[in-house]
């Protein structure tokens, strides 16, 4: 047995991609501890009667070429699909509003163009246009909040009608307490230059009479094929599925031992990537100070809900790929995507599939409740905005508990902490993925590689 082995807790986007990148760069051995049957973690893809059903992510911002690698890496290349581009809309007072065109997260790149919109009032556009002359937000030790950013930026309307409803699908939490040092950093850099309108409208691009495209990509296979081509792609016997570690014990001199919940101690391992949720990391490893700074990034709960239906059951009087909606109204849902029309490749002739979305921030009671409640409340909101004539054929709800990582103020500071905690007291022990450094999957592709260099440089040097 080798001296210099790899532990991986977690078989999801950032264990899997760490252990691809270990046995592409490296001769180290490794093992891949996952709890689940299969492969992917908060990525699952489901196959339902010629229906691709995603219940996690569904895609990847194509700049995000971390994936884009993976993808080509474990030959799935000629797979990818790129989401059909189409009018994105705005549910507010129980209207579909249109998302304005040239915007950034609803930020106008060209007033011209903004001030056309419904969406908002005239005051709303009147708080908007003061923008420019306005001082920097407030800070706390250089963070503060989106909502707190925006709103002394933009205005309050701009923040409840634009800017919470599309942050709200990426973070799904409450925008007031998530940090703009983690999620947008950009931005505050923007600010201190003196505007975000005028900083954009010189990133503006000029029209050109070409086709747009999407800026998403998947695989027609379903996002979760992915990380079964890694798996596929790695030795045998390398990952344990329906394996669940209870402990990770320090043996000697930084080396450590994987207990696991069936009796069974594996390893000495030489480095140990930790991937799970914070709140489950806490409980592996023994450290009092360790476990409280885990335990103190936090996450939401939220749903999705997948629903397929007989096209003649379904009048829907707008073209588009799908809505957000605004979080002050009293609908349940949070958004919801036409999926075979962003997705043809995901449906079937003749039917219709779409996902809506459940768990609003502090609210998170829905995602609890039965079958049937999340359902009816569900078509009580479709049935506002489209006619409805039969009931779904089917439903697949997916229920994340306590899965949407919160960046709260002071996130990078906190992570940073951590790290450094950590690696003075545990040198070999690693935590990373969507709760640390970014909650998109290529976010946690990248981590995964770059934690599998930083344990190969490591041992190089020992």
């Amino acid at each position: 047995m080798s001296d210099n082995q790899v532990a991986i807790i977690g078989a999801g986007a950032t264990g899997l991609a760490a252990a691809l990148w270990l046995e592409d760069h490296t001769s180290l051995e490794y093992h891949v501890f996952e709890q689940q049957d299969r492969a992917g973690g908060k990525v699952v893809t489901m196959m339902d009667d010629g229906f691709i059903i995603e219940g996690g992510a569904d895609s990847y911002l194509e700049r995000k070429v971390a994936m884009t690698d993976l993808i080509k890496r474990v030959g799935l290349y000629d797979e990818l699909v790129r989401n059909e581009v189409g009018q994105a809309y705005i549910l507010k007072n129980g209207v579909l509003y249109p998302n304005p065109k040239r915007t950034v997260l609803g930020i106008p790149t060209d007033l011209d163009e903004f001030m056309k919109t419904d969406l908002l009032s005239n005051d709303g556009k009147k708080e908007l246009l003061k923008e420019y002359d306005k001082p920097m937000a407030p800070r706390v030790n250089g963070d503060i909040s989106l909502g707190d950013f925006f709103e002394h930026r933009l205005g309050k309307e701009m923040v409840s009608s634009l800017i919470e409803p599309l942050l709200g699908g990426i973070y799904g939490g409450n925008i007031y307490e998530l940090s703009m040092k983690a999620t947008f950093p950009h931005f505050l850099k923007m600010e201190e230059e003196g505007s975000l309108l005028k900083a954009l409208e010189k990133k503006q691009q000029p029209e050109e009479n070409v086709k747009k495209q999407g800026m998403f990509l998947t695989v027609k296979t379903g996002l979760q094929s992915v990380f079964e081509a890694v798996v596929k792609n790695l030795k045998e016997d390398r990952v344990f599925f329906n394996t669940q570690v209870e402990e990770i014990v320090k043996e000697g001199d930084n080396r450590y031992l994987v207990c696991l919940t069936n009796g069974e101690r594996k390893g000495p391992y030489h480095s140990v990537l930790i991937t799970t949720p914070p709140q489950k990391a806490s409980q592996l490893i023994p450290d009092k100070k360790i476990e409280q700074q885990l335990q103190a990034l936090t996450a939401t709960s939220c749903a999705t809900v997948a629903l397929t239906f007989p096209d003649y059951a379904i009048h829907n009087p707008y073209e588009g790929t799908g809505f957000v909606v605004a979080r002050d109204g009293d609908e349940t849902i949070t958004a919801c995507t036409w999926t075979d029309v962003k997705w043809p490749h995901t449906g079937k002739p003749g039917k219709t599939l779409m996902r809506a979305y459940v768990g609003k921030p502090n609210q998170p009671e829905i995602v609890y409740e039965n079958d049937e409640s999340i359902t009816n409340a569900v078509l009580a909101d479709l049935k506002g905005i489209m006619n409805c004539d039969a009931d779904p054929e089917h439903v697949q709800i997916t229920r994340w508990y306590e899965a949407m990582p919160q960046y709260k103020v002071g996130h990078v500071e906190r992570v940073q902490r951590l790290v450094h905690d950590l690696t003075a007291t545990h040198s070999g022990l690693h935590v990373a993925g969507a709760a640390f450094e970014g909650v998109g999957v290529p976010d946690c592709v990248k981590q995964g590689n770059e934690i599998a260099k930083k344990i190969a440089d490591t041992v190089k040097v020992t």
